[in-house]
């Protein structure tokens, strides 16, 4: 028997996942002399404009030896089957942590870290200062009604992360023994299988949702215990290693903001032991930040960006990306990745989460703030495209409103003031600055804007009046090159603003072998809170690694 792989086998879109038959014609053998056939990596190819189609990689058995010769078989490469699992890693079990662990935060890398700890055999408690997934989503359909502000149960906190209500991509640069272990649990937590094999997989909030039910009942199956609404306020270090934390029940406080005088009373505050602490809060729990700088653990900035969301018409994208006259119930919405280098090249602007057919939504983790991000639902069929278009903001750069080098918060401080901007030139209610993308970059304010999906309602206004100038200057180069990219871009394009939570602007500075903190042991910090990690999949990817890799340690 021989093995092969086959490299971008083409299948035409209406033919989609008839990838035997047409392995069987490029090798010119028959449908039955391929053995164990197995799909390792499928996409829509769409290189070519008007003509896109299926392209498989695919490994292969055949009872005969075939030659990699002629246009028939330019894509084949003789090859082994190279069956890899967490459980084959020689270094398995190598980082010493207490039997019972404490997660806070239940994200992706909390929600992942918690499930496989218990599957090792750990005893774990999961806290979450928001609510569960279904309460949420209800008091962000709420709060986009009312615009009564929830703090802790709102686009960014609860069940689910802030990935929860964002476009739900499962697609990574990268793939590795943890990153596919997230896509294998997530099928059997009712997530279709092709997200194991498709190269941009994607769920949606709709069934995120439906997803994080059954993930939830599976750790309590196993025995973990999950503890909503509440919040994490405080931690005590001796010697350098973690002993206790303070939780605090917030299930009392839900719109607005409670009379300090009165916080303590109606939202009970407990100290308890702690051995072993897996912070996994997200980049928005701003004040996790302070608390741990106030207590001596080990922070550093780092670079992030930060930019507009803007719409344009799904029909445009479509045409631009795929061609006029290909049929989207085939190949899906389409999507566009746009970077160009602006400002002499020294800065740069890009696409960021892109939603094809998805929704703007606000989201704010302060009070007085507001930010912007784009989600979509499942089925993509939204009439209105959205994407962030985003500008790096180094750590220490020079030339912002504020400056941030040399503060470690200089970052964080500049994301406030923008957000705080945002919320006032919107009217104080959640209703979002806007502007076109043609008056944005002749610095006109709108007489009328284009419908939008961002459910607060918009305020026309001249960004430049208000944002960061160097990001409105690399946004506007960036913007006259991805015109020349996708045309009608600029024409067609609708400014709503800010998008400041592509990253966070710090660290919680780790040992990349055990992933615990610098300088407290007992304390292991994991995800984009952590600073390490960028999406849903890479973010569980890390809570898996932790466990993966945690042995019972001899306290």
């Amino acid at each position: 028997m021989f093995t092969y792989r086959y490299r971008e086998l083409a299948v035409p879109l209406r033919k989609k996942g008839e990838y035997r038959a047409a392995l069987a014609r490029e090798l010119r053998v028959h449908e039955e002399e391929i053995f164990n056939l197995e799909v390792e990596r499928f996409s829509l190819d769409s290189r070519r404009k008007g003509d896109p189609h299926w392209s498989y990689n695919v490994v292969f058995d055949l009872k005969r030896q075939v030659r990699a010769t002629g246009n028939h078989a330019k894509g084949l490469i003789e090859s082994k089957r190279e069956k890899e699992s967490l459980e084959d890693d020689p270094q398995r079990s190598s980082v010493p942590v207490a039997g019972h662990v404490d997660v806070v935060g239940a994200g992706p890398s909390g929600l992942w870290a918690a499930l496989h700890l218990l599957r090792k055999g750990f005893s774990v408690d999961l806290y979450e200062q928001g609510k569960q997934v279904e309460e949420r989503f209800r008091d962000i359909r709420r709060f986009f009604m009312d615009r009564n502000y929830n703090a802790y149960s709102n686009v960014l906190f609860g069940e689910g992360g802030a990935g929860a209500f964002s476009d739900g991509k499962l697609n990574t640069r990268s793939r590795n023994l943890f990153s596919n272990q997230v896509l294998r649990d997530m099928t059997t937590f009712g997530v279709d299988e092709s997200v194991v094999t498709f190269a941009k997989p994607h769920i949606g909030t709709d069934r995120l949702v439906l997803m994080l039910r059954q993930l939830r009942a599976e750790i309590a199956r196993l025995g973990g215990k999950i503890h909503f609404s509440t919040m994490l306020e405080d931690i005590e270090i001796k010697s350098g290693r973690i002993c206790a934390i303070k939780l605090r029940d917030v299930s009392r406080r839900s719109l607005g903001e409670v009379p300090s005088a009165d916080f303590a009373e109606i939202c009970p505050s407990r100290w308890q032991p702690c051995e072993a602490l897996v912070l996994a809060v997200g980049h928005s729990a701003r004040g996790i930040y302070e608390m741990l700088h106030a207590r001596g653990v080990t922070l550093e900035s780092k670079a992030f960006a930060m930019g507009v969301r803007v719409e344009h018409p799904q029909m445009l994208i479509n045409v631009r990306q795929l061609g006029p006259n290909v049929d989207t119930k085939l190949t899906g919405a389409a999507e566009y990745f746009l970077a160009t280098p602006t400002l002499n090249k020294t800065s740069s602007a890009y696409s960021f989460c892109m939603c094809p057919g998805g929704v703007l939504v606000p989201c704010a983790s302060e009070p007085g703030t507001l930010a912007t991000n784009g989600m979509s639902y499942s089925s993509r069929n939204g009439k209105i495209a959205n994407g962030a278009i985003a500008v790096p903001i180094t750590a220490g750069a020079e030339g912002f409103d504020i400056k941030t080098a040399g503060t470690l918060f200089g970052g964080l401080d500049l994301q406030r003031k923008i957000e705080s901007d945002a919320y006032a030139v919107g009217g104080k209610n959640y209703a979002a600055p806007a502007q076109t993308i043609k008056n944005f970059l002749a610095k006109r304010v709108d007489k009328n804007l284009p419908k939008s999906t961002y459910p607060c309602g918009l305020v026309a206004c001249n960004m430049w009046d208000w944002m960061d100038k160097t990001i409105c200057k690399s946004l506007a180069e960036g913007f006259q090159n991805f015109d020349r990219k996708i045309p009608g871009f600029i024409e067609e394009g609708l400014i709503v603003a800010p998008e400041t939570r592509t990253s966070s602007p710090l660290r919680i500075t780790r040992n990349n072998e055990t992933m615990e903190s610098v300088n407290t042991k007992g304390l292991f910090v994991l995800g984009e809170g952590a600073g390490y990690t960028g999406g849903i999949v890479t973010s569980a990817a890390d809570g898996i690694r932790l466990a993966h890799y945690a042995k019972r340690s001899k306290q």
